[in-house]
């Protein structure tokens, strides 16, 4: 099926929609994903009259092929990330030479944030690398570097826990600019780094990628005032931003 429109009818539901258009009605998010703007926040208020884009089968809300959903973008970022292929346990424990680990190289700022781990001099605070040498809150068991690199759900559960914080934090900095995630989602917006240009199709996936990297303030940077940023590596929220853009991923699916 390609992309067309449909006119809201008397007693359709966006779930109604996707069961008559794609003979699934789970699909309905991705029609409220590509229909956000004109929606609002709230997917249960369609209006009859309303002139919906339908998005093809197999793509995204831009129109362009969705690369898979969330899962599969966690693990091609932790492939990435950690330096180990999907389903190999070395994810797991794995290390960089600044002490970022797991299979999403979690550092102690954001364990922090997240309620894991707990220290006065941490990295980016007094120190020059992730040393973990505070102390563990006891959050889902976890008493211990050792512990929490030996427990993939915990892991797991904190990648989707940082990306709900990280979500609010980038709608929070947007916001203090007088704007939101919705209006860049789906757009294209061209970006200066380091003297070349690139286009990038803007989605949530790329989004959570990009703050995942360089923090939900370097995503604000970067859509707010064109501003793309690097990690210690040399690594540039563009990559991320592209690379894990078009997943079909929404707030449900960490939140």
């Amino acid at each position: 099926m390609s992309a067309q429109n449909y006119t809201v009818q008397a007693g359709d539901t966006l779930s109604k929609i996707a069961e008559k258009l794609y003979g699934d009605s789970n699909q309905w998010r991705q029609i409220y994903e590509a229909n956000r703007n004109l929606i609002g926040s709230n997917p249960e208020q369609i209006q009859v009259g309303m002139v919906l884009t339908i998005p093809g089968q197999g793509q995204n809300d831009s129109g362009s092929a969705v690369q898979g959903n969330f899962q599969s973008m966690l693990e091609a970022l932790g492939a990435f990330e950690s330096g180990f292929p999907s389903g190999d346990p070395r994810q797991y424990t794995s290390e960089n030479t600044l002490g970022f680990m797991g299979k999403y190289q979690f550092g102690e700022p954001l364990l922090i944030d997240l309620g894991y781990y707990k220290a006065d001099v941490y990295y980016g605070n007094g120190a020059d690398k992730n040393y973990w040498r505070g102390t563990w809150t006891g959050k889902r068991g976890i008493n211990s570097k050792e512990q929490f690199i030996n427990s993939r759900d915990v892991q797991e559960a904190a990648i989707r826990e940082a990306f709900n914080l990280n979500l609010q934090r980038v709608n929070s900095a947007l916001a203090a600019g007088g704007q939101s995630i919705n209006n860049y989602l789906g757009q294209q917006k061209t970006f200066n780094d380091g003297g070349a240009s690139k286009t990038i199709t803007i989605s949530l996936s790329g989004i959570m990628a990009g703050a995942h990297l360089r923090g939900p303030y370097g995503v604000a940077d970067l859509l707010l005032k064109n501003q793309p940023s690097h990690d210690e590596y040399g690594t540039s929220i563009l990559k991320y931003i592209e690379e894990y853009g078009g997943y079909n991923v929404s707030p449900a699916d960490f939140s």
